[in-house]
């Protein structure tokens, strides 16, 4: 995290006296840089022209409430840049609460809130301090990583156990198991991936060796369904590369799969691959003709490729499939009325 006087926090609230009071509070912190919007749908759009570090947020805001924004911050955010994510509302409380904290909220502060209270739980969501604890597993982590670039399975195991005496922790059980792997214990292995999964459910590397693990013991469906949760985490975090790559080991797992060739066409589209993408999604209507998205997304391509009357064979057909398919038949009429729009 930047110093505070760089740090850039996006509001969102439907009150603007919620958002001056909201902004006082930060500037007391000594977080000057703002930006605040009382719609969700405007948050998201200043989130991705602005890319704040810290967006703070009503549950209750129009148009995108706040989880559903959350949602959207964290399909955007990246490895290397992760918002962090300040949550609250009402009666904020119970399901809502563990729902956002699955997505990955940093906090969940339940309204009405005493003001101290609320500025204690902003500061340590945005600059949280590391206890004594979260140090002593930092440290036990990094000789644990240590070890097992050195060869030394056995000591490193050893290390993680103290951590997850400590702190039960995703980025530990996957060293275990990847430690297992590594000695051929693979069901062993598996647990605890699984394990490193259920803790982060984005864990991308723990996804991927379940599916690796899975394929050397016979089990294909589990093999290409892990290695799927793989491909399309990298594909949320705009991995394209990563993501192509997993993919083309699901097909050679299962050629049949649809929905694969699907995500390589929306791939390839977003790379500016257009014959590849179409070639993709050419290939998932020969196994699944009758699916209108893969029309759709056909149909976009086609438009890219400056194409409209092939994009309105594959809109068509699509709404044959499907004739409540909304953003088809906008997309057949803004076609039809020859208006060029990127979607």
């Amino acid at each position: 995290m930047k110093n505070k006087g760089q740090v850039t926090i996006l509001m969102v609230d439907p009150s603007l006296t919620t958002l001056e009071f909201n902004g006082a509070i930060l500037h007391e912190m000594g977080f000057y840089n703002h930006l605040q919007t009382e719609d969700g749908s405007e948050a998201l759009a200043m989130f991705i022209n602005f890319q704040p570090e810290v967006v703070i947020a009503n549950l209750n805001a129009p148009t995108i409430n706040g989880l559903t924004l959350l949602h959207q911050v964290r399909q955007l955010d990246t490895p290397e840049k992760e918002t962090v994510f300040v949550l609250y509302g009402a009666n904020l409380s119970g399901s809502l609460a563990a729902q956002a904290g699955r997505i990955g909220v940093n906090a969940v502060i339940t309204m009405p809130c005493p003001p101290e209270k609320f500025r204690a739980d902003l500061e340590q969501a945005i600059s949280p301090r590391p206890t004594p604890e979260d140090e002593k597993v930092s440290e036990l982590l990094e000789a644990s990583t240590s070890l097992i670039k050195e060869g030394k399975l056995d000591q490193a195991l050893e290390t993680c156990q103290t951590i997850l005496d400590v702190h039960d922790n995703a980025e530990v059980h996957y060293n275990m198991g990847y430690i297992k792997s590594l000695k051929g214990e693979l069901e062993a292995a598996l647990a605890c991936f699984k394990r490193a999964t259920s803790i982060n459910g984005h864990h991308v590397q723990a996804h991927q060796q379940m599916g690796l693990i899975y394929q050397q013991m016979g089990h294909q469906e589990e093999a290409r369904t892990c290695l799927e949760r793989a491909a399309e985490i990298h594909m949320e975090r705009n991995q394209h590369d990563e993501a192509e790559e997993i993919f083309n080991t699901v097909l050679k797992l299962r050629p049949d799969t649809t929905n694969v060739y699907n995500s390589l066409g929306i791939i390839y589209r977003r790379q500016g691959r257009l014959e590849d993408a179409l070639k993709a999604y050419e290939k998932a209507l020969k196994v699944h003709h009758d699916d209108e998205c893969i029309h759709f997304n056909a149909a976009r391509v086609h438009l890219d490729m400056s194409n409209p009357a092939l994009a309105q064979k594959h809109l068509r057909l699509a709404l044959k499939i499907n004739p409540d398919f909304h953003e088809a038949i906008d997309l057949l009429r803004a076609t039809e009325l020859g208006l060029k729009i990127k979607i």
